[in-house]
């Protein structure tokens, strides 16, 4: 029996990251899918006195959407990502989208799964897809 196919949300330990397991929470119910939540903390995290809460947040976020939540401690977020992604096989990959500072995350993630969809929700809540590079469509035949 195949498995219920999972729409993944990757969060950071910040408020305004419930948007986007609301956004997941939508994308999985268009698609049948379950919920996902994934969240990765520096190993040295030195949590303020704010980021527990936040994570407690998200926790419930997660469940009132109907959906489950993992937390990693990892100083190599993209790899461990990719590694849970590698594992779940999620048949869509949830965002934020990134902002001017951004380190590379998305597009690092999607050079090493390219095959899988990735949505990401802008601040103003506008989904961007980056869809998977079909190779059937560049070849030359």
């Amino acid at each position: 029996m195949k498995a219920q196919p999972t729409v993944l949300v990757c969060v950071t330990p910040q408020e305004t990251s419930g948007k986007l397991v609301e956004a997941g929470r939508i994308l999985a119910a268009k698609n049948n899918a379950a919920l996902e939540v994934i969240s990765v903390l520096p190993i040295s995290a030195n949590f303020s006195k704010h980021e527990p809460q936040t994570l407690e947040k998200l926790f419930g976020f997660a469940k009132e959407a109907g959906g489950e939540m993992a937390v990693y401690f990892s100083d190599d977020p993209v790899l461990t990502v990719a590694a849970h992604v590698a594992r779940q096989k999620p048949i869509l990959f949830v965002t934020g989208f990134p902002g001017e500072n951004s380190n590379g995350f998305v597009s690092l993630l999607h050079s090493l799964l390219p095959e899988i969809p990735v949505s990401m929700v802008s601040q103003d809540d506008v989904i961007y897809n980056m869809l998977p590079l079909r190779h059937d469509i560049l070849s030359a035949r």
